[in-house]
């Protein structure tokens, strides 16, 4: 057989001689062995590669987890936020309570409604809000002393008019 040559463009860029093709005959277990022998430092290399990619599939999910997270955190903000506005408008309301509660207007409201004061001019009206009392009957074997008056009450209009005519 004649032997072969090698190319000179092959001896230029650094390549080395050509290999003979594998034949098929082998099983595939001895073309696979052959094969990684071939390659040799590059199974390193595969190994490193296959590393790089289980990093950058977990730095894929760490990515997805910390854009989930952040979602619910700016959903907890908003949240927040409006809490806090509900909480300032409900102090805003009570110091304007505080602000009244301490006027002048509304310890004189207080002092005519609850106390029952007046002020000096004023004509002040009171209703009866309780019954008129009703004298104890006596038991039936006691006798009425006839000394003892139980003075009448005059009607309730006759009250008022006495009240608004001022006598």
């Amino acid at each position: 057989m004649k032997r072969l040559r090698s190319h000179a463009s092959r001896r230029l860029i650094g390549l080395g001689p050509r290999r003979r093709a594998a034949s098929s005959a082998l099983p595939l277990a001895d073309r696979l062995i052959a094969g990684l022998r071939a390659v040799g430092s590059n199974a390193f290399s595969l190994g490193i590669a296959a590393l790089m990619l289980v990093f950058i599939g977990l730095l894929m999910v760490n990515f997805v987890g910390q854009v989930l997270q952040s979602a619910r955190l700016e959903t907890r903000r908003a949240e927040l936020e409006a809490e806090v506005l509900t909480i300032r408008y409900e102090n805003e309301r009570l110091a304007g309570l505080v602000e009244y509660t301490e006027s002048p207007v509304y310890a004189e409201m207080v002092a005519r409604g609850q106390l029952g004061y007046a002020r000096e001019g004023d004509v002040v009206i009171l209703s009866r809000t309780e019954p008129l009392s009703i004298p104890e009957i006596a038991a039936p074997d006691e006798a009425l002393d006839p000394s003892v008056v139980v003075p009448q009450q005059p009607e309730n209009w006759r009250l008022w008019w006495q009240a608004l005519r001022g006598g």
